[in-house]
């Protein structure tokens, strides 16, 4: 027994080494020291990398809801300018709303000549109502203000925004161009027809 406990030792002892034995064939180890530098460095670079991803991810979600935003309100507005165009008489305006008389029809099933059309703000909607039956042409509608002038200028201010932030802010002026008792030079006294392009 007592020789088996000997050749154990002696066993261990050979193949016990010391670190100046572990550099065999030129090639180290790294030290603990090293390899938390390593990845300290490491750390910092993926945690600027991140950063840049994400604020480049959140600026790319702005641009994407405000230009949905800006286009569904720049189709809003250009549907209400061509039907104030066609008006040849302004029955109603309220800050919020206006009302009118459409002089030429809009095509089969659309809009008729001498149909009475508001567009109004309801809520968080732009409506347009004709035959009493209101059609929403813009949501998320955080503002809209109707202004009409002394020349029949009518200035219309359409704000739309998101619970995220994003807005955007469309703001035009309008002229009817078929009122029959306006004398401004922008008037053609119910001669002008827009013309559907084929």
């Amino acid at each position: 027994m007592k020789r088996l406990i000997k050749s154990l030792r002696t066993i261990f002892e050979r193949l016990r080494t010391t670190n100046s034995e572990l550099d065999t064939m030129g090639k180290r180890g790294f030290t603990l020291i090293e390899v938390v530098i390593v990845i300290v460095i490491l750390s910092i670079v993926s945690a600027i990398t991140i950063y840049f991803l994400v604020s480049s991810l959140r600026v790319y979600t702005m641009t994407v809801n405000q230009k949905i935003l800006f286009d569904e309100g720049k189709l809003a507005v250009e549907r209400i300018c061509r039907d104030i165009r066609d008006a040849n008489s302004i029955t109603g305006s309220t800050a919020t709303s206006i009302t009118f008389i459409r002089t030429h029809a809009t095509g089969t099933g659309q809009d008729n000549a001498n149909e009475t059309i508001t567009y109004r703000w309801i809520g968080s909607n732009l409506e347009k109502v004709k035959a009493s039956i209101p059609y929403v042409i813009a949501e998320n509608v955080f503002a809209f203000t109707v202004t009409r002038g002394a020349d029949d200028e009518i200035k219309m201010v359409l704000t739309l925004s998101l619970g995220t932030g994003e807005n955007v802010t469309l703001q035009t002026k309008v002229y009817p161009k078929n009122l029959a008792d306006s004398a401004t030079y922008k008037n053609f006294f119910n001669n002008w027809l827009e013309e559907i392009s084929s």
